[in-house]
């Protein structure tokens, strides 16, 4: 039979110093026993579990949040283009008269 998370029956054992720290938490919280079970889970979840982000809300701030033309998505290449002979220039020119 599959459980659900509404139908988890835990069946523990403590002893020594454990079942002295339970009890003592216990005696100190006034919760029940399932209750101070379930405050420590929660705890220990926060604690230990990375919470799973989507892709999506991994990009949301930085999608359009970029500078540039309107047209970068259909010419990137044109513009890279030009913006890397702006650095370093594709073709070599030799200095004149340098040779004979």
């Amino acid at each position: 039979m599959p459980c659900t998370s509404s139908d988890v029956r835990i069946n523990a054992r403590l002893s020594g110093t454990d079942a002295a720290r339970f009890q003592e938490l216990l005696e100190r919280s006034g919760l029940s026993a399932s209750d101070l079970l379930r405050d420590a889970l929660r705890e220990y979840y926060v604690a230990h579990v990375r919470p799973s982000r989507d892709s999506l809300a991994l990009l949301t701030g930085y999608i359009g949040a970029g500078e540039g033309p309107e047209d970068l998505s259909a010419r990137y290449k044109s513009y890279l283009t030009e913006s890397l002979e702006e650095k370093i220039p594709l073709s070599v020119q030799e200095p004149r008269g340098s040779y004979r």
